[in-house]
Order: C-alpha cells, then structure tokens, then sequence
C-alpha cells in the first residue's frame, strides 16, 4: 500500500449541510473521505457508464483504496488539547492526555498545586484553560493554528420545476467555503495499492484533476482541483517505530515525578496511546454503537464503567496469545452523529454514531522484552489496516502515541 498526500484548490464555493434536519444549511470546515470517494465514483461512472471489477477495487475493496477528508490544515488538533481561553494559542498550549493518566493513577485526585494543566501560566494571565479544536500546522519549526476558514451566506430563491422561474415563498440562506488566495485550501491523502493508484491517476487525468462535491453544483457550487503528491511506501513510514518507547518512557518519567510521585510502576512498563485523527465506527457483536475499540480487537481490554474504575489494580486484564497482559488506563472520547446521502437511490443514509475525530485511548503494557516486540508489530499493523467501520472511507484511522501529546504536555511545549 502506498499513501498519497492530496492537496485542493477550490475553483468555486463548497455547500456542505452539517445537518440534514437544519433550517439553515449550515457548513462544515471538512470534506469528509466519504464525499471525496462518492464524487471520486461519480466520476468513474460517467467515463465507464457501469460498475465493473477496477469500480469494486477503487470504491468497495477496503484493503485496495481508502480516502481520507479533506481539512484546511494538514493536522487536527486531538481532543486532549486546551489553549487559553483569552489569548488562545498566542499564550498558552497544553495537552492534557498524560495529566488524565495521572489522575487514573491516582484514582481520580491530584495532590497539590496543578495551575498548569488548569490555568494559562504565561505573564500571570491565569485564564482557564479550554478545550482546543481545530488545525494547526507548522511554520518555521513551530506550531500555528490554521486561520479560519472564510464562509460566505448568500440568499437564494427556489426554482419552479414547471416554469423554471422563480418560486412564490421559497427563500433560503446559503453557507458555502470560498476559495482562499492561497495556493492550498484543503490538505487530505489518500492510500492505495499499486494498481488501484494508477487507475485513480488515470481517471483524474481525464478531468484535469478536477471534481465536484457538496450541494447547488447546478448552480456552480462545489467545483475543486486535486493534486496529488508522491506516494509513500506505508510500510517505509513506520520503519521508525522507536518513537512509540520514547513515547512511554517519558510518560512514565512524568508520573514518577511530583506533583503526581506515582509509585506503583514498573520501569519495564510499555504505555501507548490509539488516536483516530478521522473518527471512527466501532460495533460490538451484537452490531450495537460503540465508545470501546475492544468491540473491534479482542486482545484490548474492555473500558470500565465509571463506579468500577477505581482503584486501577481492579481494572480487567487481557492476557495476549503473544504474551504479556494489556490495561486499559483512561480515554478522552464521545460519540458524534455521522449523516450522509445516498446519490444512487436518491435517498439519505441511515445516520450512524461514531467516535468523534481526535479521540484518544491509553493503555499500559507488561511483558518481556520479546513480548513487547510482538505487541508492537500488533500496533504497526493498525496503522496500516485501521480499526472499526467504513474504512475506505477514511474512518479507522489510527496512530499510535502520537507525539503530539509528548511534546506539549505541559506548558511551553514546542513542536
């Protein structure tokens, strides 16, 4: 598998309804992989007028080719960030992942002073500090948010399908994304086989690389130019996987150090966070929503309800074939609706929940060292396949202690 960094430039305004059930067409910051992958195959149909096995191995096969959204900056903020509330990211930046590990260890209290992962420590604001979304990027070897993204309200009148005039009493606001004087209004990536990418190549040549997505595209809405980058080997991008021990290794230097002074781990202990930047669609086997991976994996141990949580020593283990045992030590989550339309039937989706992008799981570790080996391949594989539902639609995604946590998890952090 390959992956494929996409870039877009809007040619014309971008309509995309965040609610079906909205009064007002209200738009979203994002193009979710799903749009780019129901465009993507419009466009195959139009060319080819029929599904036939390349159709099935671009959109259907997920194992062949996933589409991920397209965001107006190259990184989304996790849901563990917090900036300050006054002067935002001009003051203050801290993630507060490995603050809510301390807390589980110490079964929900923090003794002494913690203004830190509380308050804006910079020139004495001591503002409150709240919770960060969004995108950011890097400029000159430091981290900015990506500025907002222009939306523009126009009023439009209905049309009568028999005159084609304008229609009595049918007035509405409009919410779009305009085009930016930037070269890049969109990042996204796409990976893909050897075979699927060249198909892909192919089709986008023939339409100059240019697609069209959302709402009122009669009306010129919705028209955008794809570029695609070099493809990278998948499995070359995470031959470096020693990051995920330092990852750990500092984790636990800061919960043996005060004000948290936790005692009761072991130096050998392997911590390591499952991130899914893009959401994702987790079912238990009863095909029931769900908050918890371990209704996908079944080495991961199960989240605890919240009164049989503490003390940790009593969480459930899971012992893995491969050796060693798994806990689960905390996660910053919740579910969001996922909505969409179905444009072969003319009909809208059945509405989905799904764990909102950003969410973060942490788990911990115990083992021999050739037992944590064997784990680490087990992690190296997720972020290859994904976990969870509608993966070729980008949702799944994963990353593995992301060292966006390591960086700035106290004050003061950089990139």
């Amino acid at each position: 598998m390959k992956k494929v960094t996409v870039t877009a430039k809007l040619l014309a305004p971008v309509a995309l309804k965040r609610n079906r059930q909205a009064e007002r067409t209200a738009s979203v910051r994002s193009v979710s992989g799903t749009r780019v992958r129901g465009a993507l195959a419009a466009l195959y149909l139009q060319h080819h007028g029929q599904v036939d096995a390349t159709f099935t191995r671009l959109f259907l096969d997920e194992t062949a080719c996933r589409f991920g959204p397209l965001d107006p900056g190259p990184n989304q903020f996790p849901r563990t960030a917090a900036d300050c509330k006054r002067e935002q990211l001009k003051h203050a930046l801290v993630d507060l992942l490995w603050f809510h590990v301390a807390q589980h260890h110490l079964n929900g209290q923090v003794t002494g002073n913690t203004p830190i992962w509380r308050q804006c420590c910079v020139d004495g604001c001591k503002a409150d500090l709240k919770e960060c979304s969004g995108f950011w990027q890097e400029e000159e070897n430091r981290l900015s948010e990506v500025s907002q993204d222009l939306h523009h309200v126009t009023t439009h009148v209905g049309i009568d399908r028999h005159t084609s005039t304008a229609a009595e009493s049918i007035l509405y606001t409009l919410e779009a994304m305009l085009p930016s004087e930037q070269e890049t209004d969109l990042y996204g990536w796409i990976t893909a086989d050897d075979d699927a990418l060249a198909a892909l190549k192919e089709l986008l040549e023939d339409e100059d690389y240019r697609i069209s997505v959302g709402h009122h595209r009669t009306r010129g809405y919705g028209d955008m130019q794809l570029q695609l980058g070099e493809p990278i080997d998948i499995d070359e991008s995470l031959a470096g996987t020693e990051h995920w021990e330092q990852w750990s290794g500092e984790l636990i230097g800061f919960l043996k150090s005060p004000p948290f002074s936790v005692s009761d781990i072991h130096p050998r202990d392997f911590y390591f966070g499952l991130s899914f930047p893009t959401g994702a669609i987790f079912v238990d086997r009863f095909l029931r929503y769900s908050l918890d991976p371990a209704d996908m994996i079944s080495w991961l141990p199960p989240m605890p309800s919240p009164h049989a949580a503490f003390p940790m020593k009593n969480r459930a283990t899971c012992n893995l074939a491969s050796g060693g045992t798994v806990r689960w030590i905390t996660a910053v989550t919740r579910h969001e609706r996922l909505h969409g339309w179905n444009a072969a039937h003319g009909l809208p989706r059945q509405d989905e929940w799904m764990v909102a992008r950003g969410s973060v799981y942490v788990y911990c570790f115990q083992g021999t060292s050739e037992e944590r080996t064997r784990l680490i391949q087990k992690l190296a594989a997720f972020t290859k396949e994904g976990i969870g539902l509608r993966r070729n639609e980008g949702f799944g995604t994963v990353s593995v202690s992301d060292d966006f946590h390591r960086k700035f998890h106290r004050q003061g952090g950089q990139p």
